[in-house]
């Protein structure tokens, strides 16, 4: 095991000690996109088989993929077309504040080509940079536009502090407050009470379907000090697929690995199940919409989000041909995975 600390330069020299002095036969992690692309890249010139587990950035399955590496997570571009197809039926006047890196540029692109798809308009659009303390620059140009939605496109203590600057300022009064990606453990650093009707790109909750309460109180029981929440939904199904796929295989031989992941449909505790697609490697999945709810309405103080709509794998990640699949199906079958240094394959049978 090791911890990256969210730092690339961290997560690259844990995942070289992983591999190459303790010997570990996959690796599992990370939470940064940063991180996981560092990884990534690492994975596939050592040759070992990555499963990112909660790295979002859409390039990791588009420009930036490999042939070793899976992400278990919905992509970027799944959850802004969940959150988009959602939005634009409440709203069509947006206001844009976006973290200045690829994360909240890559979800502005695609939210706004879904906007002017129906119809909407920009009222004001505004970058930040990453480690903000004071939004109120920001709220009041926001007070002064016509914006009927303000999208929160950042992440972590920004998306708190720019939440929080949001209620002081008054603005849930005057327009519906939206964010890329919501969690529980971002939702419980911010007004939340205040911003009860807000909405979110989503990943998995309770209400998901399938097996998802069952799977839920298990989370449930296990979390200590912090609500249960989608990225222990995330780590849980990326280790269960990893040793599903080893014992089908028989081996941890990396290049049976990844032929096993490609097209492996799995039970991902949601109403339809979840594929690795083998064109660009990511996990087709359903992708939501949640709504933030008011504390009356939460079925525990620490489940802040309901589900309102849900988009299948395919038509939020798009075609193999789209942009991102096509460059990354480009890369995969180009590609031959070396022989790892110093490392024999476990074998089952």
């Amino acid at each position: 095991m090791a911890d990256d600390n969210t730092k690339p330069a961290v997560g690259l020299t844990e995942a070289r000690r992983l591999v190459e002095v303790e010997k570990v036969d996959v690796l599992v992690g990370g939470a940064s996109s940063a991180v996981g692309n560092a990884v990534s890249a690492y994975a596939e010139n050592a040759g070992i088989l990555y499963i990112a587990v909660g790295t979002h950035d859409t390039a990791m399955t588009g420009a930036k993929a490999n042939r070793v590496c899976f992400r278990q997570t919905c992509s970027l571009a799944m959850l802004s077309t969940a959150l988009g197809a959602e939005l634009v039926r409440r709203a069509k006047r947006w206001y844009f504040l976006v973290a200045d890196y690829a994360f909240g540029t890559d979800a502005r692109d695609r939210l706004q080509t879904i906007l002017l798809a129906h119809g909407g308009s920009i009222a004001g659009l505004d970058l930040h940079p990453l480690g903000t303390s004071d939004f109120s620059p920001y709220m009041v140009k926001a007070r002064s536009s016509n914006a009927d939605a303000f999208l929160l496109l950042n992440g972590g203590t920004d998306t708190q502090n720019a939440a929080t600057s949001f209620v002081q300022f008054g603005l849930q009064k005057r327009m519906l407050a939206a964010g890329v990606t919501g969690e529980n453990e971002l939702a419980a650093g911010f007004p939340s009470e205040e911003l009860a009707g807000s909405l979110w790109g989503y990943v998995w909750g309770p209400d998901a379907g399938g097996h998802a309460p069952a799977l839920h109180a298990r989370f449930v029981a296990a979390a200590k000090g912090f609500p249960p929440n989608w990225r222990q939904y995330l780590g849980f199904m990326a280790v269960k697929n990893v040793t599903e796929r080893i014992e089908a295989s028989g081996t941890t031989d990396t290049d049976v690995l990844v032929k096993a992941f490609e097209d492996y449909r799995y039970d991902a505790a949601k109403a339809q199940p979840g594929v690795f697609r083998a064109c660009d490697h990511q996990a087709l999945q359903e992708t939501y919409c949640a709504e933030m709810l008011p504390r009356a309405k939460r079925r525990t103080p620490e489940e802040y989000f309901r589900i309102v709509s849900a988009d299948g794998g395919e038509f939020a990640a798009g075609p193999c041909t789209s942009a991102d699949s096509a460059k990354a199906a480009a890369i995969i079958g180009g590609e031959k995975i070396p022989v790892r240094a110093n490392y024999e394959p476990v074998r089952l049978r």
